[in-house]
C-alpha cells in the first residue's frame, strides 16, 4: 500500500527517535491543531490537560496504548489517546496525543 510505505519512508528519514523502556521508535511529533484536540476530547477535559500538548504519528505496528510514558527529547510524555487510521481495512498509521508527565 503506497499511503503506509510513504508514511515509513518518512518516519526512517524524518522521525525522531523515542524511548518507552528499552524500545526504541520513531514517530514524527509536532503540536496538534485545535481541531484534532477537539475530536478526542471534551472541552473540560482539554481545560484539565498540562500543556503543552504534542502528538505523534507512529507507524501502524507502533501500539502504545493510554497511559504509557514515554521519553522524547530528554523529557516523559504520557499517552492521552491513541487513534489507528486505516485505508480499506489495512492499518497505515497510529496517531497519539501526548502530556507532559
Amino acid at each position: 500500500m503506497i499511503a503506509r510505505v510513504s508514511l515509513n519512508y518518512w518516519l526512517r528519514r524524518y522521525g525522531e527517535s523515542f524511548q518507552v523502556g528499552a524500545q526504541s521508535y520513531r514517530g514524527l511529533f509536532f503540536q496538534p491543531p485545535g481541531g484534532l484536540l477537539r475530536w478526542f476530547f471534551t472541552q473540560t477535559e482539554l481545560d484539565a490537560l498540562p500543556r503543552p500538548l504534542w502528538a505523534a504519528a507512529v507507524a501502524d505496528n507502533v501500539n502504545l496504548p493510554q497511559n504509557t510514558t514515554l521519553l522524547w527529547r530528554g523529557a516523559t510524555y504520557r499517552v492521552v489517546r491513541t487513534v489507528e487510521f486505516r485505508l480499506n481495512d489495512a492499518p497505515v498509521y497510529r496517531l497519539m496525543v501526548l502530556q507532559p508527565v
